[in-house]
């Protein structure tokens, strides 16, 4: 059986990591046990599939994104105008007016990819569209020509960067922005990447996480990238990263279990305004090796009261994520446990880093949580499932411990 190929945007560009988020994805739902090739440009199904099981697989994802099973559906107002010829070729399509709603652009075209499947064409068509990359997708817009959205490509929206290079440059008429056209099927996936990493959106910032494939050369389970992606989503949905330090552990901490490759995460971080798109932040790695096995280490305890520590230390870290609001039900307890989590992230990155001791963090750990704390927090940092135990805190120190001893893993820090 033939191999099935798709090329990507340059590595490390937004509208890599969202394409190739989306195609990962959906490939998982083709069949979970596929290790595609991926690379920096280029990712290659090991086996064809017919074109009803990829019609099923594309229909599926969508549904899951539309039923809250990963992030944040994300807004495309600023590519209201750019959103213009995909809205009429789709409203045409299928018979039926088209709103500009990611929810009712993607709808539209797992329709359309309905038809194309009944006609035997699917594949042959998202091959040929996604077969070259070359001041976007040429062929890909003969279907219908979208120009490139803002949404897709916010690092051009400074008018400074060219597109695959690192630092600032004048953008050459050969890479702008202006010239890059896509088409509805690289547009649908794009946006479904977006919706299916977007966890949190506070005023006109968005937080975005992705995996992160653009490596030289990556071989996982799709279904392994599936699980880690809808685990972190689903814990992090609303928790705005103002810890980086916290964002890393509740990553680690909530795909505990799932091979290494397939939990590679990047940040990225976009401002949205008016019908601009800028990119504020863009691929801060979230996955460093040290805190994927402390992670490991709390989920693969002998004892069933390790999970829970995992389980706990997971719900401290997304405490620390969400800001108490002023007026909540025991806002003081909510605030009091929203710093110890934040003072306790910032304490496990320190010591698997080889900055702090293990019992340093032991003994800041047992201050906060019951060798100094009172009755009335422990109450509150209990009913929240939160609350730390002599027994937890040792057990977090002895992983610690365990992992400080992998040189390989923490470098000379610990020396």
């Amino acid at each position: 059986m033939s191999t099935l190929s798709f090329k990507l945007p340059p590595r490390n560009t937004f509208f890599n990591l969202a394409l190739s988020t989306s195609l990962s994805l959906s490939a998982s739902y083709v069949n979970p046990y596929i290790q595609p090739t991926i690379t920096a440009g280029e990712l290659i199904l090991p086996h064809r599939p017919s074109d009803e099981k990829l019609c099923e697989a594309i229909g599926e994802f969508v549904g899951h994104l539309t039923e809250g099973e990963y992030g944040l559906m994300p807004p495309l107002g600023p590519d209201a105008v750019r959103l213009g010829n995909l809205r009429a070729f789709l409203s045409k399509a299928i018979g039926a007016s088209v709103g500009l709603r990611a929810e009712e652009l993607l709808r539209a075209y797992t329709k359309y990819v309905r038809s194309l499947a009944r006609k035997g064409r699917l594949v042959d068509e998202l091959e040929d569209a996604l077969g070259e990359f070359k001041d976007g997708y040429p062929k890909d817009a003969e279907v219908c020509e979208v120009p490139m959205l803002s949404a897709l490509a916010p690092e051009f929206m400074e008018g400074i960067r060219m597109l695959g290079t690192i630092g600032f440059k004048a953008v050459s008429g050969k890479f702008s922005f202006s010239r890059m056209r896509i088409g509805p099927h690289s547009a649908c996936l794009g946006i479904a990447g977006l919706w299916a990493s977007l966890f949190a959106a506070e005023g006109n910032l968005e937080y975005f996480i992705f995996p992160y494939m653009s490596t030289g050369k990556l071989r996982m389970r799709v279904g392994d990238a599936r699980d880690a992606k809808r685990k972190e989503a689903q814990t992090l949905r609303g928790c705005v990263p103002r810890s980086i330090s916290s964002l890393a552990l509740a990553v680690a901490l909530s795909t505990a279990g799932i091979p290494t490759p397939a939990r590679r995460m990047v940040l990225v971080i976009v401002q949205r305004g008016g019908k601009r798109v800028d990119l504020m932040e863009q691929g801060l790695p979230l996955s460093l090796d040290a805190l994927l096995t402390f992670a490991d280490k709390l989920y693969q305890g002998e004892a069933p009261q390790h999970e829970e520590v995992r389980q706990k230390l997971l719900r401290l870290m997304v405490a620390a994520l969400r800001e108490p609001r002023a007026r909540a039900e025991e806002a003081q307890n909510a605030r009091r446990l929203h710093v110890v989590g934040l003072r306790a992230s910032q304490l496990i990155y320190l010591a698997l880093m080889g900055v702090l001791r293990p019992d340093e963090v032991r003994y800041e750990l047992a201050r906060s949580f019951y060798a100094q704390s009172d009755s009335e927090f422990e109450g509150y940092a209990r009913r929240k499932g939160a609350l730390l135990t002599p027994r937890d805190v040792e057990r977090i120190a002895t992983a610690i411990e365990e992992v400080s001893t992998k040189a390989e893993v923490l470098g000379p820090a610990f020396a």
